[in-house]
């Protein structure tokens, strides 16, 4: 059975959670080490699960795929909709979810982010492809493109239009 977007993957033990939070970051056992300001054979015996994962270092390794996380949101509207404005991008999505999701088919998602306004689908990073999908409440994956983004974007606003008593399109006193 799938988890939804807004539903964590929770099947995962912490020692395979901490193998692919590191792999998504792109960093070594040393290098990951290094950030935590461990050794390499700690992070080893933390991933082979010889030696528990303190709340608190899963809690920074957490953060810095957040923060990955968001360097390649910006990066995918960047990508997709490069005529859109710095000003059009502030608070166009939440702060990112760092957990895992699966999809209706059993692929693995890491991160959510949601659009404001919008809530159809979230926007994931899928773990085999490295590719961008919106999931759906049933756990249905589309792949993030252009019209993707624009028609997430459009609903979104005129969600918050009609939430603000605006007509569409109009701009804010």
């Amino acid at each position: 059975m799938a988890n939804c977007a807004a539903s964590p993957q929770t099947k995962l033990t912490n020692p395979e959670l901490l193998k692919l939070l590191r792999a998504f970051l792109g960093m070594t056992q040393a290098q990951l080490a290094v950030e935590m300001g461990t050794t390499q054979t700690s992070v080893g015996r933390w991933e082979a699960g010889t030696t528990p994962i303190s709340l608190m270092t899963m809690g920074h390794v957490r953060a810095l795929v957040t923060a990955r996380i968001m360097e390649l949101t910006a990066r995918l509207f960047k990508e997709i909709m490069p005529t859109l404005t710095d000003s059009q991008f502030d608070g166009l999505f939440s702060n990112p979810d760092a957990g895992f999701f699966d999809d209706a088919e059993g692929n693995l998602y890491l991160g959510s982010v949601f659009i404001d306004g919008y809530r159809r689908h979230t926007l994931h990073i899928r773990t085999d492809d490295r590719n961008w999908y919106g999931l759906d409440h049933d756990g249905k994956a589309t792949r993030v493109d252009e019209t993707f983004l624009l028609a997430m974007l459009s609903s979104g606003r005129s969600l918050q239009e009609r939430k603000l008593g605006m007509q569409p399109g109009s701009v804010p006193a």
